[in-house]
C-alpha cells in the first residue's frame, strides 16, 4: 500500500456526492440526450491513468469491460460509479447550462464540474494526477497537497449544497468557491 491510495476512499465518496448533485441537476437533460459526448476514448483515461485504474479496480472493474464504441456508458448513462475522468466533470453542453435558469446558478454548476479537476491539479511535475500513466510515478505526488485540495473541495461542495437549498451565496461562500475558480482558469 501506498501514500497514495490514502486517498482513494475519500476521493471516491467525494465523486460520489458530485454525482449525486450532477444528477439531481441535470438527469432530465443527460437522459434524453441523443448526442452524448460519452465515447470510448473519453473513457479509455479511466484505464491508461495509473490514478483512476486503481479507482476501477476498487470497483472490481477491467479493460475487458468496457465497451469498444461507448466506453463506460449503458442506457442508465455511466456505469462507472467512481474513477471518471475529470472532463466528465468539466464539460457541460449549451443544452445543460441553457436550462439553468440564472447566472449564479450556471456559476455553482461550473465550480461542482470542477471539483474533480481542482483535487489532481498540479500532482506531479505541473501534470494532473489522472495524466500520470506509470503506477510508480503516483509515489511521487504529495498526498499533503492532494488532501488540501480534497478538503477545499468538501468545502467547495457544502457550499453549493447550502446554494442549492437557500438559492443564495454569501461573501465568505463566494471566497470559497473562489479558491476552486482560481484554480481552472490556470
Amino acid at each position: 500500500m501506498t501514500l497514495i491510495d490514502d486517498i482513494l476512499e475519500p476521493y471516491a465518496e467525494l465523486e460520489l456526492s458530485i454525482q449525486e448533485l450532477m444528477t439531481m441537476l441535470f438527469s432530465e437533460t443527460c437522459g434524453m440526450c441523443t448526442a452524448c459526448c460519452c465515447r470510448a476514448d473519453i473513457c479509455e483515461e479511466a484505464i491508461q491513468s495509473a490514478f483512476l485504474s486503481k479507482l476501477l479496480e476498487n470497483q472490481g472493474l477491467s479493460i475487458t469491460q468496457m465497451d469498444d464504441r461507448y466506453g463506460w456508458l449503458d442506457t442508465d448513462g455511466c456505469s462507472l460509479k467512481y474513477g471518471r475522468p475529470p472532463i466528465c466533470y468539466i464539460y457541460f453542453c449549451g443544452e445543460l447550462l441553457a436550462r439553468l435558469p440564472t447566472d449564479e446558478d450556471r456559476y455553482t454548476a461550473r465550480i461542482l464540474g470542477s471539483l474533480i479537476d481542482h483535487i489532481g491539479k498540479d500532482a506531479l511535475e505541473g501534470g494532473h494526477l489522472t495524466e500520470i500513466i506509470n503506477p510508480e510515478e503516483l509515489n511521487k505526488v504529495s498526498t499533503d497537497d492532494l488532501f488540501q485540495r480534497l478538503k477545499e473541495a468538501h468545502a467547495a461542495l457544502e457550499v453549493i449544497k447550502d446554494y442549492l437549498h437557500s438559492g443564495r451565496l454569501s461573501l465568505s461562500d463566494r471566497k470559497i468557491l473562489s479558491i476552486i475558480e482560481l484554480s481552472t482558469e490556470d
